[in-house]
Formats: C-alpha cells, sequence, structure tokens
C-alpha cells in the first residue's frame, strides 16, 4: 500500500511539473523575438560602395567623370581652340559604343546632342567632348564637338540613353560656380563624388 501511495505521489509530481513548464513557456513565447523578425530587412551597402553616386549604384557602365566650363589657358581642342569640355569613363573592362546616346545641357531637352554612329569609348578608358558649339564647324572634323556651351555660373550636364522604353539618364551632375581653368571631377574616377581637381582630360583624376 505504501509502495502505491509513493508511485502515485511521482506521478502527481510529474504531471505538476510537465504543466509548469508548458505554462512558463506560454507565458514567456510571445516575450522571445520571432526569428525571422532578427533577421535583417535592409541592405546596407558594401564599403566599397559607399560614396557612389546613383549612376554607379545601377550599374551604368559610362559616367561622366570631369568638366571644365571655363577653359582659358589649361588645354586646346585639335583645331586648337581653348573650349569648355567634359570627359566620359568607362568603368568597365570591354569598350562601350555610345550610338544612341545623347549630351544635354537642357532638362526639358535631354537628347539635345547625339553622338556620332559608332563612336567608342575604349575598355577603363576615357573620351573627350569639346562642349563648343562647332558641330557644324566645316573645319572642326576632328574630335567631338557639342552643340552647346557649359555655363561659368553653373548648372546641369546629363547623359542620356534611349532604348525601347524611351529615354533614360545614365549620369547627370549639376554643378554651382566655376572658376577659371579649374576642373570639376570624380575622385577616385568612375565612383567618387565630384570636387575640384587638377585637370587631367584623357587620364587619372588627380586632387588638386
Amino acid at each position: 500500500m505504501i509502495k502505491f501511495q509513493i508511485t502515485l505521489i511521482t506521478v502527481l509530481i510529474g504531471c505538476i511539473t510537465f504543466v509548469s513548464c508548458d505554462r512558463a513557456q506560454e507565458m514567456v513565447g510571445p516575450m522571445l523575438p520571432d526569428k525571422d523578425a532578427m533577421e535583417p530587412t535592409d541592405m546596407v551597402k558594401p564599403d566599397d560602395m559607399i560614396g557612389m553616386d546613383n549612376a554607379t549604384m545601377t550599374g551604368t557602365s559610362v559616367v561622366i567623370n570631369e568638366l571644365m566650363a571655363d577653359n582659358d589657358t589649361t588645354i586646346v581642342d585639335p583645331q586648337e581652340d581653348y573650349d569648355d569640355w567634359l570627359e566620359l569613363y568607362n568603368l568597365t573592362d570591354s569598350p562601350v559604343i555610345l550610338t544612341g546616346m545623347y549630351l544635354s545641357d537642357k532638362e526639358d531637352n535631354i537628347t539635345k546632342w547625339e553622338f556620332p554612329e559608332s563612336t567608342e569609348i575604349p575598355a577603363n578608358g576615357y573620351l573627350i567632348v569639346w562642349l563648343d558649339e562647332d558641330h557644324d564647324d566645316e573645319d572642326a572634323t576632328e574630335g567631338l564637338h557639342a552643340n552647346f556651351k557649359l555655363s561659368k555660373g553653373g548648372e546641369i550636364v546629363m547623359l542620356v540613353d534611349t532604348d525601347a522604353n524611351g529615354n533614360q539618364v545614365l549620369d547627370s551632375i549639376a554643378f554651382g560656380d566655376q572658376e577659371t581653368d579649374v576642373a570639376f571631377g570624380r575622385l577616385p574616377d568612375g565612383t567618387g563624388e565630384f570636387q575640384i581637381v587638377q585637370a587631367t582630360p584623357g587620364t587619372p583624376n588627380m586632387a588638386n
């Protein structure tokens, strides 16, 4: 009889312990964070992408890399004139054909000047466009000459592409007042923010 009572008491204690543990889990469970909630929901940019502009982040292969809005004594174009200029940079390891692309300084006319067909920018290379309005000049057969100039007082310049979905601004830079013979460019090339740099048309940008 005594053994039976001891066995019964042991069973009852076990049941009480089980119920207590189960109840405790029910009480603590809502306080614990859900597993899914603990996983990150926001993508953090890798260190090597910090500082990149929208063009680079969206995978654009060619960007505006350097410009000079008031070239008085820095560099002459193929016709030996001191004109405004802009440098493009190819971020990729392959040549890029610029057919169907445009440059513009007017937001209401983003296809203002079209690159001549089959214009190519080499892999990881540079391309200079003279912004001098000499596009119709019969003597300006050498070099690329756009149909607009830059304003020393500041404005916007855009690189635009066209495809089946219409016109797309690949890259743009809005700049303020510029000093004579002072270049404005990305540092480092292709990915950095625009700042005053040494004038290095066709070669890697350097800090001023």
